[in-house]
């Protein structure tokens, strides 16, 4: 059976949405989802030293090869990189916004192509 449904959304994100889940929630679902969680470093698709669900950077130090975490402490960086990225889209975005659309913003911008492209881009 496949839990994939219109625009890529798995049936566990359309139930959050559904439920009225607060953006934090959709994202975590939705970040483990496409982005996984990687308790070893790893290289993302630029060649970026990257860990967990995407962290670059761990306790104030760079990602480097060789690098390991535990469940719990990746949890714990998933955490502080998710409310970076909602606290960025409050900061930024001047539009009311859905608890969804809080958490599609977050993941495109922060996640995927950075903050400093999201201003100039046209999504």
């Amino acid at each position: 059976m496949n839990t994939k449904i219109k625009y890529g959304l798995s049936a566990a994100v359309l139930a959050l949405i559904a439920a009225g889940a607060p953006a934090p929630d959709i994202l975590d679902q939705f970040l483990d989802e496409k982005e996984g969680n990687h308790t070893t470093a790893y290289r993302d698709g630029a060649g970026i030293w990257t860990i967990c669900r995407g962290a670059i950077m761990v306790d104030g130090k760079p990602v480097v090869p060789g690098m390991k975490l535990s469940k719990e402490k990746c949890d714990q960086v998933n955490a502080i990189e998710r409310d970076k990225a909602l606290a960025w889209v409050e900061k930024n975005i001047r539009v009311p916004l859905t608890e969804p659309q809080k958490a599609g913003i977050a993941s495109f911008c922060p996640y995927n192509i950075g903050p400093g492209k999201c201003f100039p881009s046209t999504f």
